[in-house]
């Protein structure tokens, strides 16, 4: 795990605002970083559930 303690970005950009140009940026990279980790997440999940041991009757 990696845990950001300080960042700092500097945009230099004409026509739009520094915020506004970090907050796209920011909101489309979070959103791809959201759905790598919900898609981990649900693979582990499968992983999980295929290990069981059991007998409920989904293996026959």
């Amino acid at each position: 795990m990696i845990t950001i303690e300080h960042l700092e970005v500097q945009f230099d950009v004409a026509g739009e605002g520094d915020e506004q140009v970090f907050a796209r940026y920011f909101a489309r990279y979070i959103n791809q970083w959201q759905r790598i980790e919900r898609q981990e997440e649900l693979q582990k999940q499968r992983l999980r559930r295929d290990q069981r041991i059991g007998d409920d009757g989904s293996y026959a």
